[in-house]
């Protein structure tokens, strides 16, 4: 290590603090990580999808974390073999950088806490954090700037609020949960009854629960449940721009990226990932393990492990003639068009020939 507390390492440590199996040189030094195009001779990059691997000949990187079957070439860089790349590199990024330090400690003086509310000697809140009536906040949480914390709210261990999150009355969440700026958890769910051409609307009595280590994304919305509790398991991630409608249930290690919708009342099962702009409408039910792919239009119950894509969603394999389809269909409508002129043709001289031996 240097003095100056800028990590740096050479390949034999830092494949040994990863698991992986250095060729090349031991004693060459790593001070950070970059991608393979821009990394320096002091970096370490990797190598976990095919597409990047016309890089590996161009690279100045010290070395490149690759899976156990990749077959190096003639030229190229030194490298660090893996079972899981991307994995090792997550690794080497955390020992190099760690994660975000938050610049805030204790209880800012301009913080409002009602007097019935409990925290943790040891919570931070940020100047202009707002604790409501019975709310409590739990061992080493911090919340940034603007955020609000509603009545009967509970907060878990060691969570992470961003700036100008709001946690309507009864949300609780886990330990170790991390809400990004601008996101509101427990707002009232889209409920209506329409009534003589009036949309009434109905009390949302329920609450949002986000379990253990999920991660919310910025400006992300979940409504609370109209009876009962929405809830999102274990482990889930989000993206930014996502909204979750009431009464919905998310299952465990989730992954939904930016602008998916998920309509009220839907069960989604553990370890699924829904891709950018997909929407599922309500009362639906995914199974574990589905992979919805981007835009997609999810209509219908979904079995476990299936992939789909396309609006409305169809399986994978099926999406794909549909899409490969898309291209020729100027060509296939000009090509029926003419089959149509040949056909009515075809009928004119039949009804002559007919006619003329009547």
């Amino acid at each position: 290590m240097r003095e100056d507390n800028r990590k740096e390492y050479n390949l034999a440590e830092l494949a040994e603090l990863i698991g992986g199996r250095l060729v090349g040189r031991k004693d060459k030094v790593v001070r950070g990580v970059n991608t393979l195009p821009r990394a320096r001779e002091d970096e370490v990059s990797f190598l976990a999808n095919p597409r990047y691997e016309k890089f590996m000949s161009t690279t100045s990187a010290a070395a490149v974390i690759v899976g156990d079957d990749y077959t190096a070439q003639s030229a190229g860089p030194d490298i660090i073999k893996c079972k899981d790349p991307y994995f090792a590199f997550r690794e080497v990024m955390v020992e190099f950088y760690g994660f975000r330090k938050h610049s805030f400690s204790g209880v800012s003086s301009s913080a409002r806490i009602d007097p019935t509310a409990k925290l943790a000697d040891d919570v931070v809140l940020a100047p202009f954090v707002t604790v409501a009536a019975d709310a409590e906040i739990a061992s080493g949480t911090v919340l940034y700037p603007g955020v609000f914390v509603g009545p009967r709210c509970k907060i878990g261990r060691d969570c992470v609020l961003y700036p100008n999150v709001v946690l309507y009355e009864g949300t609780i969440l886990g330990d170790r949960v991390t809400i990004h700026a601008g996101s509101v958890i427990g707002e009232d769910g889209f409920g209506y009854a329409t009534h003589q051409g009036k949309h009434e609307k109905i009390p949302q009595i329920g609450h949002v629960e986000i379990q253990d280590d999920v991660e919310i994304g910025a400006c992300c919305t979940i409504d609370r449940a109209t009876i009962g509790a929405t809830v999102i398991g274990e482990g889930t991630k989000f993206s930014n721009l996502i909204a979750i409608g009431h009464g919905s249930r998310i299952g465990k290690n989730c992954l939904l990226v930016a602008q998916v919708g998920i309509a009220g009342s839907t069960t989604i099962g553990d370890f699924c990932s829904l891709a950018g702009q997909c929407g599922v409408v309500g009362h639906v039910n995914i199974g574990d393990g589905v992979r919805v792919g981007a835009q997609a239009g999810v209509t219908n119950d979904i079995r476990e492990g299936m992939e789909v894509l396309g609006s409305p969603a169809v399986p994978l394999r099926q999406a794909r003639k549909i899409y490969a389809l898309l291209n020729q269909l100027p060509e296939l409508r000009q090509m029926l068009k003419d089959l149509s002129s040949e056909l009515t043709e075809l009928k004119k001289q039949v009804e002559k020939l007919t006619n003329q031996e009547k």
